[in-house]
């Protein structure tokens, strides 16, 4: 039985990052090189698949790779080969369930997190063996951009609309929670009038140092450098070669009821900005999806064009824009582990009406970059 292509209306997925379309950058710029290195088959059967998965972490004690699932509510454990080890949480609305789940990581050397959508709990399981061992509950609506685990605790994206935020600071392993870093100017303004141009572009990214992080929203171009406690320090604004970039007056063009005519219209706007990530060097890789919708609501299927960029060390200057090959045939998800970026990549089996889910591994080559000036 098909076990079923990515569903629009099950996760909104934003799109709208990148520079102003008539930015004057060489399109001949040399971005890194991203190449495969290696595939690893995921074991999937009729009890347990990957029917919508939102995050993909990889535990770097073993290798091991995590997987929450919008489909199972639950977080799926896979050995490096592939094969399903085990599994954290289940579907429901006590303690140790979930439902909407989102984002997922690992937190020290025992313990597995999973945050859901509707009950704002992040949920803690024993890495080992799976056993519920408490919950945190937390304000907003997590991002899909990365958690990053900094000797003052957790950075992770939420976008807080209570609070006006869009990154968290978890104190762990106390309870407190610091909601740091304002909604940029564009969503501010969205949620005081439409707020279509919010609703759409929900998503955030946040990746942290000892002192600082850097945060950004799915809509806009613009990534916001920081202190722990939310003090802005500078904006960068990245620029691009290839990627569709994001128009200047983007929250307006969506609050504009009249500014498209399908959904469709709505996702190819412009690029969308999905995630923040740490190199041991001290540069950031920053990922972008150029999305387009197959069909209309409720059914239709988001593929993604995704390209990757580095922020040097310094933050005046970035490679940008490299295509990541990968099949495109479903919504990607994506992380970057130990310099390498991690992909899931699922492709339609036509012969056995099914879903192959396979994880990529890329090697990242800054060494033939084209090194551009951040405004």
């Amino acid at each position: 039985m098909f076990r079923g292509s990515y569903a629009a209306s099950a996760i909104l997925v934003s799109v709208g990052c990148g520079s102003e379309p008539g930015a004057s950058f060489d399109r001949a710029a040399a971005g890194p090189a991203v190449t495969v290195v290696d595939s690893v088959l995921l074991d999937e059967n009729d009890r347990f698949y990957l029917g919508n998965p939102f995050s993909l972490v990889v535990d770097t004690a073993d290798s091991s790779f995590l997987i929450s699932d919008f489909f199972e509510n639950r977080i799926l454990r896979y050995e490096r080969d592939g094969k399903l080890r085990q599994f954290y949480g289940r579907p429901g609305g006590g303690p140790g369930e979930f439902r909407s789940i989102s984002t997922a990581f690992v937190l020290g050397d025992s313990v597995v997190v999973g945050a859901g959508n509707r009950r704002n709990l992040l949920q803690l399981f024993s890495k080992h063996d799976g056993a519920y061992v408490g919950e945190q509950p937390y304000g907003g609506r997590p991002g899909t951009g990365g958690v990053s685990v900094v000797d003052r605790g957790v950075v992770f994206p939420t976008r807080n609309l209570a609070n006006g935020t869009m990154a968290a600071v978890w104190r762990y392993p106390e309870t407190a929670i610091d909601y740091v870093v304002p909604l940029p100017a564009p969503y501010q303004r969205s949620l005081e009038g439409r707020g279509r141009f919010a609703a759409f572009q929900s998503f955030g990214s946040v990746v942290a140092w000892s002192d600082t992080l850097l945060s950004g929203m799915s809509g806009l171009n613009e990534i916001y450098l920081s202190t722990l406690d939310g003090v802005l320090l500078d904006t960068l604004r990245l620029p691009n070669t290839t990627r569709r970039g994001v128009p200047p007056n983007v929250q307006e063009v969506f609050d504009d009821l009249a500014s498209f005519s399908s959904m469709t219209e709505m996702f190819e706007a412009a690029s969308s900005m999905y995630g923040l990530y740490r190199m041991s060097d001290g540069s950031t890789v920053v990922l972008h999806h150029d999305s387009t919708l197959d069909g209309e609501l409720p059914a239709g299927n988001i593929t993604s064009e995704v390209y990757l960029s580095i922020i040097a060390p310094d933050r005046t200057t970035a490679c940008v824009d490299a295509p990541v090959p990968y099949s495109n045939e479903m919504r990607p998800v994506h992380t970057v582990a130990r310099d390498t970026l991690f992909l899931l990549d699922r492709r339609l089996n036509e012969a056995e009406d099914d879903l192959l889910t396979w994880i990529r591994a890329y090697r990242i080559d800054a060494s033939g970059c084209t090194w551009l000036d951040l405004d």
